[in-house]
């Protein structure tokens, strides 16, 4: 192949051959130029510091990876003005929009009805960051069915008891084992609550209407760590994440994204790029690494189950898309 360049994105271990197996001939620090000679599999065979060995490829930025940096919200056009995503379309245009037939399935439904819904957007703010739009359409896909909100008007969110755990269950141990449970091991399984003590614990996941009752009696005992542990609208994104989303507390992302879904999706895609130009997320969504994205999204426990539904989300887009 012809060479092309690099930079380390981490401390990187450069090795004598193409796995973990071989020794580690130095460590190059980040943002160290490589030149890339040859590829196996996971591993690059470079050139750098007047060095030549493998390195990961999974923590290598191809110069022609990588983004501006600086949060799309904030992002300005050639002439140095900001640009106007709020006069983009949110909805994809009509000759784009995905017509499906009488024998469509479910997953072919969901794969159009979200690209449809936000396609105009999502479209332009993927061409920002360098990646197909379709790897949006089926994140929010199957993070929250590709809606923002429920049909009562409520924003779509999630309550996750281990991170209301963390953000005030240490401090208030005894109060939150009274109204809270989960599994000790793996935290994110068998949430339940109950807002009396003569009550017996029950699930709540999976339904809308349960989701806000234990996040409203949440509230009550705290409102900020409350808002730091619900997954948020469309995108589904945890509120304790607002800082790099660019708002200045978690109050400010709960009333942008409880105020419309252009807010929502526009946040999604500053979540996956973040401040610099060099985001894992990014580089994994441009290489259509679904597992690593999924890995940094949902977290690693189960990287593998969300990975593979966004790519099945993925792959049914690109055969559904007009061309």
């Amino acid at each position: 192949m012809a060479n092309r360049t690099g930079t380390t994105t981490v401390d990187l271990n450069l090795r004598a051959g193409p796995g973990t197996e071989f020794r580690v001939l130095l460590v190059l620090p980040p943002r160290t130029p490589l030149e890339i000679e040859a590829e196996q599999g996971d591993w690059f065979k470079v050139s750098a510091l007047d060095h030549a060995g493998w390195v990961n490829r999974g923590f290598v930025r191809l110069d022609t990876q990588g983004v501006p940096a600086g949060l799309l919200s904030t992002r300005v056009d050639g002439a140095g003005a900001p640009k106007a995503l709020d006069a983009v379309p949110l909805a994809a245009p009509e000759p784009q929009r995905i017509r499906l037939g009488p024998n469509a399935t479910g997953t072919d439904r969901l794969a159009a009805n979200t690209w449809n819904k936000y396609g105009g957007l999502l479209a332009a703010l993927a061409a920002e960051l360098h990646i197909d739009p379709g790897v949006a359409v089926a994140v929010l896909a199957i993070e929250s069915g590709g809606r923002g909100f429920a049909a009562d008007g409520r924003m779509i969110i999630r309550f996750e008891n281990h991170l209301f755990y963390r953000q005030w269950g240490l401090d208030n141990a005894e109060v939150f084992r009274r109204h809270f449970s989960f599994n000790p091991e793996k935290n994110w399984l068998e949430h339940r609550w109950r807002p009396f003590t003569n009550q017996p614990f029950r699930d709540f996941h999976g339904s809308q209407d349960g989701e806000w009752q234990v996040f409203s009696f949440a509230r009550s005992l705290d409102d900020t760590a409350a808002k730091l542990s619900i997954s948020m609208g469309g995108p589904q994104i945890v509120g304790f994440n607002y800082a790099t989303l660019g708002y200045e507390s978690v109050h400010q992302m709960f009333d942008a994204f409880t105020a419309d879904e252009r807010n929502q999706v526009i946040g999604f895609f500053d979540f996956v790029q973040g401040p610099s130009s060099d985001s894992r997320r990014v580089l994994a969504l441009q290489a259509g690494d679904f597992t690593t994205f999924a890995s940094m999204y949902n977290g690693p426990g189960q990287a593998a189950k969300y990975g593979s539904l966004m790519l099945g989300l993925f792959d049914t887009y690109k055969r559904l898309k007009p061309a």
